[in-house]
């Protein structure tokens, strides 16, 4: 068990929080996550945040909690062959406290001024049934994050948008916010295929947190039922002496 999680009353609040979004989809997972060790004033401000910038306060949870290496296991799409990988946390976590503000952008390009906001979990939650059809996802999320349009003189709306200028808008927000969709580069040593591949932080932090959790239920059921603590007690106990009583439960 990771030492980082056995800070006074802390090892209380990741298991009470991961009781609580056990059931939850992915998106609110990560967003109580975050309002659980770093709370905001304002409930919906993690929710708010751009993707990148929270999936970049969810990297450095991961190295907090876990450690800063992560693991990985891919299939090579072209042979099949497995690969293993390793990086660290620190390429995607920025300096100092996270802070989930969010930024009105802007561009212009001819006679059209956009002022525009970055995608959310917000949005993302908002338009899960759009996201069967691309086009029509697309075209609500822009409705979402364009904050105000201009052509000339005249105000417009998303919908208006020339398809040239939809696609540097969506180039735009890729680059402004990176984390967002990550990929990692991947290359295979059997047939040398070369792909990118997607890397989801919030699901490999829930997947850790998961195995954290059930290993620490194991631990307090093995500790009550021989000595008949209550759970409160054994969480009390620090690691050093929680794994002393386990090494006498299990000689």
């Amino acid at each position: 068990m990771p030492a980082a999680v056995h800070a006074a009353g802390f090892e209380q609040v990741l298991l009470q929080t991961w009781e609580q979004l056990h059931a939850a989809d992915a998106d609110t997972r990560a967003v109580g996550l975050l309002q659980a060790v770093w709370p905001q004033p304002e409930a919906e401000t993690w929710s708010a945040a751009s993707l990148g910038t929270r999936d970049a306060a969810l990297f450095r949870l991961q190295s907090a909690l876990f450690g800063p290496q992560l693991h990985t296991l891919t299939q090579c799409p072209a042979c099949g062959e497995t690969l293993e990988s390793q990086f660290d946390c620190a390429q995607f976590t920025g300096e100092g406290a996270p802070t989930p503000v969010p930024t009105a952008l802007a561009l212009r390009e001819q006679d059209w001024e956009i002022e525009f906001r970055l995608p959310s979990s917000n949005d993302v939650v908002a338009l899960r049934d759009a996201a069967a059809d691309p086009a029509v996802a697309v075209s609500a999320l822009l409705r979402r994050c364009v904050l105000r349009l201009r052509q000339g003189e005249r105000e417009a709306s998303a919908d208006e948008l020339p398809t040239d200028l939809v696609v540097q808008l969506e180039a735009r927000m890729a680059a402004s916010d990176p984390l967002a969709d990550l990929r990692l580069s991947l290359s295979c040593p059997a047939c040398a295929t070369a792909w990118d591949a997607a890397f989801d932080i919030g699901e490999y932090l829930w997947e850790s947190l998961d195995d954290w959790a059930q290993d620490l239920l194991s631990e307090v059921h093995l500790l009550a039922r021989a000595y008949g603590w209550r759970e409160h007690d054994i969480l009390s106990l620090t690691a050093v002496r929680r794994r002393f009583y386990l090494d006498l439960v299990q000689p």
